[in-house]
């Protein structure tokens, strides 16, 4: 049977919209997202309605008071009165027009509070992103905020009494069109917005659906923004706990204490994942938001019975994940494996898989952590070492679960899969290749090599200082008392080999140094620079040491200063992956 349209097209004026969110009428819907927009996007909006281009239509849902959750966009420990309706779509740009025509702080992705400014020259009659040099010069109107704000007369007087410096031959014409170029961006206030006013007829599993359909055309929601919409619906509190880890791990807050050592920063999406793997043993999202939506995926029937079960799980599950000492004990046995700080890791996906499958073993299959360690720590390296969980992870993920859906044996199966893929032919044959590259932030092999280091318990290049004090995450030590340097420099090689830069930053080619001494290197070669340092620029202890063991500690190639370029970076890489090959036989 036909229904009745639930919604009906308004136009309303961008003043009256954001003085109603200013006022807390309007608001978000738990299932709605931060604000993500970086300022260049705030930029085009403004130039879009100044050039009277459509700017989208917003979709807002007329409520009952108390009828859903909400929460505001701007300054959350402000009294906002109960809003009367909510906003599905339109979030991005209604946040914006806000933040700058109010002035007013908004709440980011990373639960900072900001103000957004943006300048214009009604010269050029364009917008750009407040600068350091939009500062200095009178042309811009530096901050569009007040032109809003201010009574636009006086605006204009006093911006064209900031001209006469530098234009006091400024002509009547001139005048009279930069007065209307004002005149109209303060006019943008008036500009009408489409709304798709949506009845209050409907109910929040109703309006969960439609959010679902608006955004799955495109790539504005993830899988996870699926089932945190069926939390917002369902177990709202639980939502907001893991919302509330997520923001205290960002903000160091008190909460966490010392029990965040490597300054691990999950998102509410990470933790999500571990939780779902944990409780449901499963890789795939879709499969937890049916869980979730109340489907048995054997019977593949729907009711709400399934639906109350699964959320208990889910809520054992999260519980188990945000336990502090889960947290800390796990985030230790990753720092033991000398991952010591969570920038060296550069797909998350790692870290929190590692996390739901520590939390198997300790809370499901009871085994004690000290049991859990050195399978754990070898797992993590492991997945960072080959991509495990690189790209597209849910199918890989999806399948080692399923093992323990009729085992126990966590230790068991994860030995297992170790042990078929990191055989002899691996450590030997395709680990060194995977060196070669020149972007060493972003490789891998090299992160782990810096963790095999970290976890040696090695000093840094000619000094006494460890790596892992320096890549402590809480180093209050100067950055700049230690360097990444080119161990054959980079403009030796561009100048007497004439190399590219993806030759010269090869990883295999760079290791830590102190600042001073690399100033001593400068652009020599190492068989002009190493006697010279060691004698010169070393206590006796650390030269003894480093002539003793430059092979074996920093995987340099006996007499690599008097080696071709080419062949110290072939030779260096093997050194390298039999260091990482030793390191990862001891965790």
């Amino acid at each position: 049977m036909k229904r009745d349209p639930v919604f009906k097209i308004t136009y309303s004026p961008i003043n009256l919209l954001i003085q109603k969110i200013d006022s807390g009428d309007t608001a978000l819907p738990e299932l709605q997202r931060p604000f993500v927009w970086d300022n260049t996007k705030v930029r085009a909006l403004f130039d879009s309605l100044y050039k009277g281009l459509p700017i989208g239509v917003i979709i807002l849902w007329k409520i009952n008071q108390n009828a859903s959750p909400s929460r505001p966009i701007g300054d959350i420990s402000k009294k906002y009165t109960t809003p009367s309706e909510l906003i599905i779509d339109g979030q991005q740009r209604l946040t914006a027009l806000y933040a700058v025509m109010l002035g007013r702080e908004i709440i980011d992705e990373n639960y900072k509070s900001k103000k957004i400014k943006i300048a214009f020259n009604p010269f050029e009659e364009i917008f750009e992103v407040q600068n350091s040099s939009i500062l200095k010069d009178p042309i811009w109107v530096s901050n569009i905020t007040d032109v809003f704000q201010d009574d636009p007369y006086d605006f204009i007087d006093e911006y064209f009494e900031g001209l006469k410096e530098k234009m006091p031959d400024l002509s009547d014409d001139e005048k009279r069109r930069i007065r209307r170029n004002i005149t109209s961006l303060t006019t943008l206030t008036a500009y009408n917005i489409s709304s798709i006013e949506l009845s209050e007829k409907l109910d929040l599993e109703e309006i969960s659906k439609i959010f679902e359909r608006i955004n799955s055309q495109g790539t504005t929601l993830n899988k996870s923004d699926f089932i945190f919409t069926l939390m917002s619906l369902y177990w709202p509190e639980g939502k907001n706990r893991l919302e509330t880890f997520s923001k205290d791990a960002k903000t160091q807050s008190d909460t966490f204490g010392s029990d965040n050592v490597i300054n691990a920063r999950p998102t509410n999406e990470n933790l999500l994942r571990t939780i779902v793997s944990y409780s449901f043993l499963r890789g795939r999202l879709k499969y937890a938001y049916l869980l979730l939506s109340g489907r048995n995926l054997e019977e593949k029937k729907t009711t709400d019975e399934e639906r109350i079960k699964n959320f208990e799980i889910l809520k054992d599950g999260l519980e188990a994940a945000l336990d502090l000492t889960n947290w800390h004990d796990y985030i230790t046995i990753i720092q033991s494996s000398g991952f010591v700080n969570e920038n060296m890791i550069r797909g998350k996906n790692a870290l929190y898989q590692t996390y739901a499958l520590y939390l198997l073993g300790r809370c499901k299959f009871n085994i004690s952590h000290m049991d859990l360690e050195s399978i754990i720590r070898k797992w993590f390296v492991f997945s960072v070492l080959t991509r495990r969980y690189g790209g597209s992870p849910e199918s890989v993920i999806e399948r080692e679960l399923s093992y323990f859906r009729d085992s126990t044996d966590l230790i068991g199966v994860l030995t297992e899969i170790i042990d078929n893929e990191l055989t002899t032919d691996y450590w030997n044959i395709t680990l060194p290749p995977t060196l070669e590259s020149s972007q060493p932030s972003n490789n891998n092999t090299y992160n782990v090599y810096k963790a095999c280091k970290a976890f040696e318990n090695e000093n840094i290049l000619f000094t006494e200082i460890k790596l892992d004090k320096y890549l402590d995450p809480f180093n209050k030590a100067p950055k700049k008392q230690i360097e990444h340097h080119h161990i054959f420099p980079k403009n030796y090689l561009q100048k007497v080999m004439n190399l590219n830069q993806k030759q010269y930053n090869q990883v295999a080619n760079m290791i830590y140094i102190d600042y001073h001494k690399n100033i001593e290197i400068g652009d020599k070669p190492p068989h002009e620079y190493w006697e010279y340092i060691l004698n010169n620029k070393c206590t006796p202890n650390t030269k003894e040491f480093i002539e003793n063991n430059y092979i074996e500690v920093y995987d340099l190639p006996e007499n690599f200063w008097n080696m071709d370029y080419f062949d110290f970076l072939e030779a260096r890489r093997k050194l390298m992956a039999k260091s990482i090959h030793n390191y990862f036989e001891k965790l």
